[in-house]
């Protein structure tokens, strides 16, 4: 719909934006060659007649002049284009990559070869990466024979450890897409025989339980289910144990990690990036 100027651009799209009837996904404005551009995007195609009485309500009697055109848009992953335009990201010896992008892998790094789409991890967000670094840092000091890896979205970090290691590890997402894709992933990168996923709310189910104690855990998800898991993940936990806990802000780290603490678990180190925090706990 183009208008005239800016604060005509605003009042509609505010309109648009609160209408009941149709109701509206997102709604944007932009500069146009003359004048100025409200859009609205819609599940559904929109009535025309009802545009119009929305858009007169907004800008008066002079809307009757303005244009409207209702076009249908190709149904098409947003998301994963715009993550296919990411370069390969380095996490210490880890390269994490698309498919498009394997001629640009150093020789000398573990390459993880994620491809964009419905599951959370691309090693591009400042927790992945944290996490990565984390896993890095730490296998330099140690070796880990029982992993898990719970909320494990793409797979990254139960693939980065199974590459490394060459050990199993068991893997688990409320997601049943996740779960899909990591078992994907998991073959693509060559080692689908080390990850056993399974759907599962956090640590609910009998296949994990039944294969504590770990040595290594991962919990990339968010700082409030972070504090619930924690009295159920720290029994799971060997004692000299890891706990690598991230998907939380800076700002909400001394929660977490006081969480973390009254369960027996010491901080080794934190990791920061764009943000976000990474913890590093060891169980006592």
């Amino acid at each position: 719909m183009p208008v005239r100027n800016e604060a005509e651009a605003a009042v509609l799209t505010d309109a648009l934006s609160y209408a009941l009837e149709p109701e509206t996904n997102a709604v944007s404005m932009m500069e146009a060659e003359k004048g100025w551009l409200g859009e609205a995007y819609y599940t559904d195609t929109p009535d025309e007649a009802t545009l119009r009485t929305v858009m007169v309500n907004a800008l008066g009697k002079g809307a009757a002049k303005y244009k409207i055109t209702i076009e249908a848009l190709a149904d098409r992953n947003w998301v994963k284009e715009s993550l296919e335009a990411l370069p390969p990201i380095r996490a210490g010896r880890f390269a994490v990559f698309g498919n498009h992008d394997r001629h640009r892998i150093p020789a000398n790094a573990i390459p993880i070869e994620i491809e964009a789409g419905q599951a959370f991890g691309t090693g591009h967000h400042g927790t992945t990466l944290g996490c990565l670094m984390a896993l890095d840092r730490l296998l330099k000091r140690r070796r880990f024979f029982r992993p898990l890896d719970i909320g494990t979205g793409t797979g990254i970090l139960a693939i980065a450890h199974a590459k490394a290691a060459r050990i199993a590890v068991m893997a688990t997402d409320i997601d049943p897409l996740a779960v899909t894709v990591t078992k994907e992933n998991a073959v693509k990168n060559g080692v689908g025989g080390l990850i056993k996923a399974f759907t599962a709310n956090g640590v609910d189910t009998a296949a994990v339980r039944q294969g504590a104690p770990y040595d290594l855990v991962f919990a990339n998800i968010l700082a409030k289910p972070l504090v619930k898991l924690a009295p159920q993940v720290r029994p799971l936990v060997a004692p000299g144990g890891i706990v690598i806990l991230s998907g939380l802000l800076v700002g909400q780290r001394r929660e977490v990690e006081a969480a973390w603490r009254a369960q027996g678990c010491v901080p080794l180190f934190r990791i920061a990036r764009d943000g976000w925090a990474t913890l590093a706990l060891e169980a006592r």
